[in-house]
Formats: structure tokens, C-alpha cells, sequence
């Protein structure tokens, strides 16, 4: 069965998965900056009773423990699946936390639902440097997968100034908002791919 795209062939497919793949990396450099904007909202810090700063601590950091999980699914699972459905797989993963994490009201489910983001999270990079190393022509092969980091940088950037904005806002969109806007992330990179 072959596998058909709205890009066609050629240059257009090759910019489609080298902005899905760049934009993987933005949300990834997104989910790490936009917590530490989120822990220090009044309304974030009321709804999960104030934890102190050993609990904030595994908050925060549960989601690379989630990533680490991640990489070793996609050890067992990325090679049946493709790389192609283990971005998808990703995306669903970083999808459904983000809403745990958008909806959440108690410390438990806030756990649960940053480990659940950082299992989709490992997932999609440790898939998506060989997915466009694979895909694209050798000669940009360096430049492109190389430029990777940069736009986790670029997310984070994205990540503080979406929360500083907020900060002005008040209440609980000031904290949720920039959480759920993972999802347009996720949505956007997976559409190409």
C-alpha cells in the first residue's frame, strides 16, 4: 500500500517533513520552558496546595523520567511500527497529556498526566533525527538534523514569552492556556508527516 500526501514528490514533500520535523523540536524546547512560567502562578499554585519545593521539584522533572520511558518504548516499538507511526504514536501521547495536564486539578493527576507528555515526548526525539536524516538528500543531511537543537532553543524562547504574556492575565487560563497550546504543537507537526 503506498502512501499518499497532499505535498506530492519532490522539493515540496522534502520542506513539508523538514518543517514537521523542526517543529517536533519547537514543541519539545516548548514543553520543557512552559512549566517554569506555570509554577509560579498563584492560580496554579491554589489549585495544587502549594506544594513545596521537593514536590515542585518531582512535578517538574516527572515528564524526563516520562522521556526516558519513551525512549526505551519506541527501543521496542519504533522499528515495527516506522518511523513515520512513531511520530504519529508520539504525538497522540504528547496529545493526551496535555490534556491531563490542562484539565488537572489534584497533584496526582498532574504527575500522571507530565509523565504521560514526557513518554511522547522521548518518543518523537529519539524517531525524528532518523526519520529526516532518512528523508532528506545526504548533503543537507548535517545541516538539517544538526539544526535540531537550535529549535528546541527557539521553543523554549516561545515557551517564556507565551507565559510572561500570561502572567498578566490572571485566574486559570494564565496557567492553562499556555499548557493546552502543546496540542496545536502536536497537531500542526503531525500533519505533514
Amino acid at each position: 500500500m503506498v502512501h499518499v500526501n497532499i505535498f506530492g514528490r519532490g522539493r515540496k514533500l522534502q520542506y513539508a517533513i523538514t518543517f514537521a520535523c523542526q517543529l517536533a523540536f519547537i514543541l519539545f524546547g516548548y514543553d520543557q520552558g512552559v512549566f517554569s512560567g506555570v509554577v509560579t502562578n498563584a492560580d496554579w499554585l491554589d489549585t495544587f496546595g502549594h506544594p513545596n519545593s521537593g514536590l515542585e521539584g518531582i512535578i517538574v522533572s516527572i515528564y524526563n523520567l516520562g522521556a526516558f520511558t519513551g525512549t526505551i518504548v519506541n527501543f521496542f516499538l519504533g522499528e515495527k511500527l516506522g518511523r513515520r507511526k512513531s511520530m504519529w504514536f508520539a504525538m497522540v501521547w504528547i496529545i493526551v497529556g496535555a490534556v491531563l495536564q490542562t484539565t488537572s486539578y489534584s497533584v496526582p493527576q498532574i504527575l500522571v498526566a507530565r509523565f504521560i507528555t514526557g513518554i511522547g515526548t522521548g518518543i518523537e526525539t529519539s524517531t525524528v533525527p532518523m526519520y529526516q536524516s532518512e528523508l532528506c538528500e545526504a548533503h543537507k543531511r548535517g545541516r538539517l538534523v544538526s539544526s535540531e537543537p537550535l529549535f528546541v532553543g527557539v521553543g523554549i524562547v516561545i515557551a517564556y514569552f507565551f507565559d510572561y504574556g500570561m502572567s498578566y492575565v490572571g485566574g486559570p487560563i494564565a496557567w492553562r492556556l499556555p499548557v493546552a497550546c502543546q496540542i496545536i504543537f502536536a497537531i500542526v507537526s503531525y500533519l505533514p508527516v
